[in-house]
């Protein structure tokens, strides 16, 4: 099966490379067809540059599965922003019904809000998933092959640890820890949802 399968993809890609030389030949005979095709591959290029600058916003999608888990896509370049929004997230998610009903593998006790970049996905026939996997669909520890948020330390963006105090329910406290690339980089403590320097 695995063969056939790529028997298929290898004729759909000479196939499409045959259309491409086609079409590049049938364009370079006349000038107008070649003036035609610089300028709509031009405004496709501009189109793309606009779209990706000026209206691709980072975005936060929740696990269905770990109520404690986002998912981050567009993550910003700018760490400030990207600790901005996920302090409003943060902020959000402790406004909800916050308790994880399933706990990730290497959770341990403490309550925890995971902020983790869209990436990490292969191609191949064991190739990894990637942390969007983990949007409708649990941890596999076990089998041929494994799936756990773990294998993608270098797509973690923040952890925030936190305790719900038993008196006051609207005062939490937690660490909120930020990772560049995987790496930490600084932790800062957050009581009533105000950073403590």
């Amino acid at each position: 099966m695995f063969i056939l399968l790529l028997l298929v993809l290898l004729i759909f890609i000479i196939t499409l490379f045959y259309a491409i030389f086609k079409v590049i030949k049938w364009t370079s005979k006349e000038k107008i067809r070649i003036k035609w095709a610089i300028s709509i591959f031009t405004i496709l290029i501009l189109a793309f540059v606009v779209k990706r600058v000026f209206f691709t916003k980072m975005e936060f999608i929740q696990s269905n599965v770990y109520a404690n888990l986002y998912i981050v896509e567009n993550v910003e370049k700018d760490n400030s922003k990207v600790k901005k929004a996920i302090l409003n997230k943060i902020k959000e998610h402790l406004k909800t019904e916050h308790k994880a009903k399933n706990k990730l593998s290497y959770s341990n006790k403490t309550d925890c809000i995971y902020f983790y970049e869209d990436g990490g996905m292969t191609f191949g026939f064991i190739g990894e998933a990637g942390t969007s996997h983990f949007i409708d669909h649990e941890e596999d520890l076990g089998g041929f092959v494994t799936e756990e948020l773990g294998m993608y330390q270098k797509f973690r963006i923040a952890e925030f640890y936190f305790k719900l105090p038993e008196k006051k329910e609207n005062s939490i406290c937690g660490e909120l820890n930020l990772f560049k690339e995987g790496d930490f980089i600084k932790a800062d403590t957050i009581c009533n949802l105000e950073i403590i320097r």
